[in-house]
């Protein structure tokens, strides 16, 4: 009915993001991004505040995460498919309708990283492991010394590791550790109509940020697996993550 009517982006068998199209319904978050979703209690967290923040997202999809931007905030993204981007602009208005500012980059992001100068970021999201094939080259101990140029002190580095066949928690578990970094792991469980299943990892130098009421009341018990090798770019394991 024309109430509950959306639009959806997907790629193969995988969901990137939903729009409700009535005009109350069209600006809320969807999916994996919903206001109980790790990223979504995280960016609440960061508000109401004095100053604006910079918030960095790997992977556009439907710019769904722009809509927890507030007058003043800057939101980039980077986005290595331009059909992505066009799709995100022309098919849905999560980007046209924030309250944000709006910036994205076209191309792969971590090569995209490490040529920028410091971005300054509150919080890097990192969001491309929702599909079943996983770009391995953005989940490495060198990946996480990139992003941790590009945040503030105390800043948040977010990964998406919802994945229906690999097991990526203990791998980003393991990433925090070798950086010494405090980590949170936040699931929700998709109970709400429009909000899918989704996995989070929170990681920062600052503990007391995760260890807010409002994040750390969520936090789920991580079953950490220190017999598993640390990933880099000269070695990951797929097959061991198999769920």
């Amino acid at each position: 009915d024309e109430a509950s009517m959306r639009r959806s982006l997907v790629h193969g068998t995988i969901l990137h993001g939903t729009q409700y199209l009535a005009p109350g319904m069209r600006l809320r978050p969807t999916t994996y991004y919903t206001e109980n979703s790790g990223i979504g209690r995280l960016l609440q967290a960061m508000h109401p505040r004095p100053d604006p923040i910079r918030v960095g997202v790997i992977g556009l999809g439907t710019g769904t995460l722009a809509v927890y931007g507030s007058k003043g905030d800057v939101y980039r993204f980077y986005e290595i498919n331009p059909d992505v981007l066009e799709a995100a602009q022309r098919d849905f208005t999560f980007l046209s309708g924030s309250d944000a500012t709006i910036e994205w980059t076209l191309g792969d992001a971590r090569l995209a990283l490490e040529r920028e100068p410091p971005q300054n970021f509150d919080v890097l999201v990192v969001d491309a492991f929702s599909s079943d094939a996983i770009p391995v080259h953005l989940i490495t101990a060198e990946a996480v010394g990139i992003y941790l140029k590009h945040l503030k002190p105390g800043g948040v580095i977010a990964f998406h590791v919802t994945n229906r066949f690999l097991n990526l928690i203990p791998v980003v578990e393991a990433l925090a550790r070798a950086h010494g970094l405090a980590v949170i792991h936040i699931a929700d469980e998709g109970a709400d109509p429009v909000a899918s299943r989704s996995d989070w990892m929170l990681l920062s130098a600052d503990s007391a940020l995760l260890a807010r009421p409002e994040l750390a009341v969520h936090a789920r018990e991580i079953a950490a697996r220190p017999d598993w090798r640390l990933w880099t770019d000269d070695f990951n394991n797929l097959v061991q993550v198999l769920k």
